[in-house]
């Protein structure tokens, strides 16, 4: 069966402002036939987005092969529309504008322009609002212009990248539910689907194959089938089973048990550099309070539910706060240590301290410290200390991890940060120029 768009051993690298190159995506390989919805799953920051523009055509791939309807992609891939998480409507128009805009560049006549938005504005139960303003439109009726603008392009292949994430959680359950009707019955001319997401009931809600991906860089971990039919029943144990599969594939990537036990010892002068999650210190702070209301244990699916967050995100919680020694995961569970304990029952002072003795054992932030420490101003800057994370880590965003080591280092009052100067230095109560 030929395939609407496929990607061959597709990687891309970015080149940051600082001329570091940045692995992003690497060895894709996977393809989208006719009727087919199909979910790319994973944590923010593994590449979701990025799989789906190239397959759009909207950025380049640095190498391997994109192919659409078999032939080699050249530019802006004509069969896709795209719904995107932001509603991007102009204000000043009506829905009925917003969606017409879409066919501009389309050789149509006026009469059946103006019967395909009808249509569309249809679909997606906006009729009656055709004269209205995006300001008189609640979320989730914002992103159904915006849904409504990719159907009346009528192209076979439908992009979703997180439609639904920035609203409210009953508004994104009918959406979904919408959605899903729509390409079951095939009231569009859509032929197939691929979403973009970082919530796993939404998946297994709407996908028939769910990619879930790997990050640092992007890869396609496991592929997995849905051989469940719509509507589905969340409740069924058929559809919890494969929640939990999943469930168990995001946290052995993100949270491996037995890696450092599998790992052999071998003799070296220093420890390897971590990685920082990208988790700030407050949400640490609630993750722990969170999990000492529930007597020191919790499950981390539940501390997601619980939160009202995605799984990937609250992974990336968890995993910072076991970095900073005030958790263990034992399996899916999230056990507070004694630190953790301490953490949660100290005032601010003690918060302070407590994470100011835990981040300063980090071997990255001594690895900054004796940057800071043999400088001659006992100041670096925050390009150099991009360029040493670049070779230091080099499967991350090296910009990314210098902020989220000034976050850190902020609130524990070790590290000092100099936005004009664009300087950090050691917080020994050196005052700001």
């Amino acid at each position: 069966m030929s395939a609407l768009v496929e990607l061959k051993e597709v990687s891309k690298t970015f080149i940051l402002e600082s001329g570091i190159e940045l692995k992003v995506l690497d060895n894709l390989n996977f393809r989208v036939e006719n009727n087919r919805v199909i979910a790319l799953l994973g944590p923010s920051g593994c590449g979701k987005s990025t799989t789906l523009r190239i397959m759009a055509g909207l950025i380049s791939n640095t190498s391997g092969q994109v192919l659409a309807n078999e032939q080699p992609l050249l530019g802006i891939n004509k069969d896709v529309a795209m719904v995107f998480q932001s509603f991007a409507l102009f204000p000043w128009e009506t829905v009925f504008s917003n969606v017409a805009l879409a066919l501009d560049s389309q050789r149509i006549s006026y009469k059946e322009a103006r019967e395909r938005v009808k249509k569309a504005i249809d679909l997606v139960g906006l009729e009656g609002f055709e004269e209205a303003y995006p300001r008189e439109l609640s979320g989730g009726m914002k992103q159904r212009v915006g849904i409504a603008r990719a159907l009346v392009l009528e192209r076979p292949l439908l992009f979703l990248d997180e439609p639904f994430s920035a609203l409210d959680v009953l508004t994104a359950d009918t959406l979904r539910t919408e959605m899903v009707n729509l390409f079951s019955h095939k009231k569009t001319k859509t032929s197939s689907i691929v979403l973009v997401t970082h919530n796993i009931q939404e998946a297994v809600v709407m996908a028939q194959s769910v990619l879930v991906m790997g990050a640092n860089p992007g890869h396609i971990r496991k592929s997995i089938d849905i051989d469940l039919s719509h509507p589905r029943d969340e409740d069924s144990p058929s559809f919890r089973a494969i929640v939990s599969q999943i469930h168990a594939i995001i946290t052995e990537t993100l949270m491996p048990d037995k890696a450092l036990e599998k790992a052999p010892v071998t003799r070296r002068k220093t420890a390897a550099v971590e990685s920082l999650p990208r988790a700030q210190i407050s949400e640490m702070i609630g993750l722990l309070e969170t999990i000492f209301d529930h007597d020191g244990e919790a499950d981390i699916f539940e501390l997601a539910h619980e939160a009202h967050r995605d799984f990937g995100s609250t992974l990336y919680i968890v995993k910072a706060s076991e970095l900073l020694g005030l958790v263990e995961t034992p399996q899916q569970r999230v056990i507070l240590t004694k630190l953790g304990y301490d953490l949660v029952l100290g005032d601010i002072n003690a918060k302070k301290k407590l994470l100011h003795d835990q981040f300063g054992r980090l071997q990255i932030v001594q690895v900054v410290s004796d940057l800071i420490k043999k400088s001659p101003t006992l100041r670096v800057s925050l390009d150099h200390l991009i360029d040493v994370f670049a070779t230091l880590l080099q499967n991350e965003n090296p910009h990314d991890q210098v902020l989220t080591l000034i976050s850190w280092g902020r609130f524990a009052e070790y590290l000092g940060y100099n936005d004009i100067s664009k300087e950090v230095y050691l917080d020994i109560g050196q005052e700001i120029d």
